[in-house]
């Protein structure tokens, strides 16, 4: 069996706990956005969780749509203002990376989300030195949904399918992988288990095949 080098690792449902993550987006984004907009504080933590982006939160809120050069400097920073400020420790989790990293294990983000918030999120949680690449669907203009995503990283990184391991919370994720030739190992969260407790048994899974 081919030699693993590469781990490819998804954002949401392993380095970062969404079950957590959610209601902090909507209440920092509810601490934000009157700053800027006004209205209630309340009022915009609840559109972001019924409404797409900002025109559409604005509508829900009652509040006037910016211009559009103004919208854009306003989400921008509205997320900006979101990723260094939600708890997103997992210590077990940067320990276990830094101690990949360190035996000269290469890793890559392989996300859906977009690489700018990617990279907030990484900054945040202090491992971005950590991981050669960090693919949002954005940077390799291929969304998530399908084998191309995998096929497009392998190509971009001139990555073996035989040599990398993917990890992620999403068993179909791992099959369009494995239809790339990728060995997969999926986050698979008991009830009532804490968060790291799943991920550390995916990486316990993905080691012994390094």
């Amino acid at each position: 069996m081919a030699k693993i080098t590469t781990l490819f690792i998804d954002k949401g449902g392993v380095l970062i706990d969404n079950t957590t993550l959610s209601p902090q987006y909507r209440r920092l984004l509810g601490e934000f956005l009157p700053t800027e907009l006004g209205g209630d504080p309340d009022a915009w933590a609840n559109a972001n969780d019924v409404r797409l982006w900002l025109y559409e939160m604005c509508d829900e809120v009652g509040q006037p749509r910016p211009p559009a050069a103004q919208a854009d400097r306003i989400a921008n920073a509205a997320h900006d203002y979101v990723r260094r400020r939600v708890d997103i420790r997992a210590p077990r989790i940067v320990e276990r990376l830094r101690d990949l990293h360190g035996r000269g294990m290469k890793l890559h983000v392989a996300s859906g989300d977009q690489h700018a918030d990617l990279v907030g999120y990484l900054e945040t949680m202090g491992t971005l030195d950590l991981f050669d690449r960090v693919y949002g669907s954005d940077l390799l203009n291929v969304w998530k949904s399908s084998p191309a995503y995998y096929r497009a990283i392998l190509v971009d990184t001139g990555t073996d399918a035989a040599n990398a391991i993917v990890i992620d919370d999403s068993e179909t994720a791992t099959r369009w992988a494995a239809e790339c030739g990728l060995r997969g190992v999926q986050v698979r969260r008991r009830a009532g288990e804490p968060f790291e407790d799943s991920v550390m048994r995916a990486f316990d899974e993905a080691e012994p095949l390094a």
